[in-house]
């Protein structure tokens, strides 16, 4: 390899430079787009992940699942990927090039701390009151023995921010050709 100076002029610099070009993969696949659906009701979620950070520094992230009756999404798949996602018994449809189409008759299933594990009592109490109560919803002060429905503009007015929601079929699927 040649080094140029900073007094070399554009000509030397270009005569030295390398003008290999680089060649397309010519066995990629081709992607076909295909309408993608759970072939069985009530299999489709989401999961969103809200995170928010305690009063002593620590992230923590709130997973909310919900479940529908039908899903519908498009899909990019090749047709290796088509015969492999047709074998799978559960799917994560992120995992592909997906976009949500429509999904029908929801309703929430479950909410989680993750790794909850990992905090002390004091943490827990603090992060349940940041997920379910906020002043201007209740009239009374926050109660840790009271039992409060988990609703999102609570989350939100408590700094909570959606940082991903993970769609995917907890059974099999069936595919419709879209497009070629």
């Amino acid at each position: 390899m040649e080094f140029t100076s900073v007094e070399s002029n554009a000509t030397e610099v270009t005569e030295n430079a390398v003008t290999d070009s680089i060649m397309p993969i010519e066995n990629e696949e081709k992607t076909h787009v295909y309408e993608i659906m759970a072939d069985y009701k009530k299999s489709t979620y989401a999961t969103e992940h809200w995170t928010n950070q305690l009063s002593n520094g620590k992230t923590v992230t709130f997973l909310v699942t919900h479940i529908y009756r039908w899903g519908t999404f498009e899909i990019e798949l090749t047709d290796t990927e088509k015969e492999e996602i047709l074998k799978k018994d559960t799917i994560v449809l992120n995992e592909y090039g997906v976009s949500c189409q429509e999904l029908t008759d929801g309703w929430l299933e479950e909410e989680e701390i993750q790794n909850r594990d990992d905090y002390t009592e004091e943490e827990l109490d603090e992060i349940e009151k940041l997920i379910y109560w906020h002043k201007d919803y209740y009239d009374d002060e926050y109660d840790d023995g009271e039992t409060y429905d988990y609703n999102v503009d609570i989350l939100e007015q408590n700094g909570w921010e959606l940082d991903d929601t993970i769609y995917g079929f907890d059974t099999k699927c069936e595919l419709e050709l879209i497009s070629d």
